[in-house]
């Protein structure tokens, strides 16, 4: 992730949904954010999508709801430079939903050198009783990874780390492959990482995985989930929930 993209479309998108999580699971999960910051970068027009009125006629995920949008837009009046993705959580704090933000002491910037160290010094706090989002420039390891993907055994550590009452998300760009193919082979590495099939939601652009250790919190999951995709179903697509859920 890159602070010039906050504020987007995407952004919409993603914190609307951690929103309706939280807000609607029975127990009080809070947010923990796990950024993967990347530098800035002056060639690159992404966080360039803001046209909020056209994402709403095309029913974009996120734009029914009125208050996100209204915080997110400002952003796109700021220098892309300038732009912090911190200043979320006072959106959320404002939704009475708590939020850490996880900062590496000493370092802006994620690095692939120092991932190891990255993810180990994650306090277990923040892996307790949280929805935990994990947010790559790109996504989940390729073949030759770099600092804007997610490792595997990254995926792994977090996933035995956490406590029965979290919930493990992940970020994913689609790449120019299937889009009915690519999250069940996503998924099904998730899996064989973890011994647990997630589920996932797209919009044809991003993805989200989501992993829980505990089957009654995956079920409230699934629901929730069901529920969010019956508000925008043209843009959304979902992988191993009950379409019969309610």
């Amino acid at each position: 992730m890159k602070n010039q993209y906050f504020g987007d479309i995407r952004d919409l998108f993603k914190y609307d949904l951690i929103q309706r999580i939280l807000k609607e699971l029975s127990s009080s999960q809070k947010f923990t954010f796990i950024p993967m910051l990347t530098k800035y970068d002056p060639k690159r027009g992404d966080g360039n999508k803001r046209d909020f009125a056209r994402a709403k006629k095309d029913g974009r995920p996120g734009t029914n709801n009125e208050r996100l949008i209204g915080f997110l837009k400002k952003y796109g009046e700021i220098d892309k430079d300038k732009r912090d993705f911190t200043k979320i959580g006072n959106y959320f704090k404002s939704e009475g939903i708590k939020v850490l933000i996880y900062k590496d002491k000493g370092h802006e910037y994620f690095e692939h050198k120092a991932r190891d160290r990255y993810f180990k010094n994650i306090p277990g706090e923040y892996l307790h009783k949280s929805l935990v989002f994990v947010d790559p420039d790109i996504g989940l390891e390729v073949k030759n990874p770099t600092e804007k993907h997610l490792l595997y055994s990254k995926v792994r550590e977090l996933y035995d780390r956490m406590d029965e009452g979290s919930i493990l998300m992940i970020y994913q760009h689609f790449p120019r492959e299937d889009h009915k193919k690519y999250p069940r082979r996503r998924a099904n590495k998730l899996r064989d990482r973890t011994e647990n099939l997630p589920i996932c939601i797209s919009d044809n652009e991003i993805i989200f995985f989501l992993l829980t250790k505990n089957e009654g919190l995956k079920n409230q999951l699934e629901r929730i989930i069901s529920r969010y995709k019956k508000d925008y179903p043209k843009r959304l697509i979902i992988g191993n929930v009950n379409h019969n859920a309610t």
